[in-house]
This record gives C-alpha cells, structure tokens and sequence, in this order.
C-alpha cells in the first residue's frame, strides 16, 4: 500500500468515524497517542506500515458504538466495523479492525470469542499487541481534554516507561493508562510505567 493508497483509506474511514462519532476530538487524539506509542514501541513489536494502519483505523472508530447507546459500545463499535460495507477494508482488515475496537475495553483477547478464535497464530498476535496499545492510548485520554501533547518511551529488559508531556496535570490519564496496560503486560511480559511531564 503505497502512501497516497493509504491517505485515501484513512480519509474515508476518518469520515465513515466522524459520521457516528460522539466525540471527534478524542477519536483523534487516541489515534495520536496510539500512533506514538507504536512508534515508540517499534524495537518491542517490530510491526510494520501495515500493522500502523490497522491501529490508526481502529483507533478512528473504537468509539462509533457510543451512536447505538452506552451499552457495551465496543461490542456495538465491532459490530458496525463487521456490518458496514463502505469502508476501504478488506475482509481480514475488517475482522481484525472491529476485534481491536472490540478490545479497547473491558474484556482481553481469548479463544472463547469466535471471530479471535477464527484467525491464526500470527493474527491473534497481531491483535494482542495492538489492542494492548490501543487500549492505552485510550485510557490516556480518560477525561476526553487531550491532555497529551507528546509521548517518549523508554524500554527496558523489565518494563516500559511512557513519559507523557502535557501542559497540565494528568492524574486520571496517568490512572488509567496503567489500568488499561494489563493486556500489554501479558502479552511483553514486562510492566508499564507512566509518568507525567508539564511543560509551559
């Protein structure tokens, strides 16, 4: 997929996002956070482009399920990613997609759910580990003030310490996002570290 494939993909799902969207500011600022710390995590995960696509478009819809209710609305996020044949995903793209929406919250990845159970080894670890991110991202912007303004990882053989700068205190941002680091502890084997740099 070269770059202007991509742009196109992303302006369009950005769109299908915006049209369901409760909250656009923090469908874009999980998608920075999440985009930082992939990079940042690159010498962990080894991903590459096409891994940072499926985490950017999951990132840009994670939240549409708010549109049918605040009931389990990543169950409903993935079900409208699965049902909506407009957007620019091929099938497998669609199913991993709307499982990453699906795991941005609450329960982790596990053979019980059929769509996970349904992919091979390599896919369901492409799924841990970018859920496990996504989900991060999104409990560091817990209050929805897109507090982040920038992101430095520091990775080490025991734990990962994200730095978060911002221009005023994060005390639910940084709560969070260790709340929400237990699936990327399971799946690295190391655990997370959040602290919190304000800058004027």
């Amino acid at each position: 997929m070269n770059d202007s494939d991509e742009a196109r993909r992303i302006a369009l799902i950005r769109s299908y996002a915006n049209s369901l969207s409760v909250d656009r500011e923090h469908d874009e600022q999980v998608m920075k956070n999440a985009l930082l710390l992939f990079d940042g995590l690159a010498p962990l995960h080894a991903l590459g482009d096409d891994a940072r696509f499926l985490l950017t478009a999951a990132a840009l819809l994670h939240d549409i399920g708010w549109s049918q209710g605040p009931e389990a609305h990543h169950k409903s996020s993935q079900r409208l990613i699965k049902e909506d044949r407009t957007l620019p995903l091929d099938n497998k793209e669609r199913v991993i997609i709307a499982l990453l929406a699906r795991y941005h919250r609450k329960a982790l990845p596990s053979l019980k759910h059929r769509e996970y159970a349904g992919l091979d080894d390599e896919e369901r670890a492409l799924v841990r580990v970018l859920s496990s991110i996504l989900r991060i991202a999104d409990g560091l912007d817990r209050t929805h003030q897109s507090l982040v303004r920038d992101i430095d990882v520091t990775i080490v053989d025991t734990g990962v310490t994200i730095t978060c700068s911002s221009e005023q205190e994060g005390d639910a941002e940084r709560y969070y996002g260790i709340q929400k680091a237990d699936l990327f502890t399971r799946t690295f084997g190391r655990e997370v570290a959040i602290e919190w740099r304000v800058q004027d």
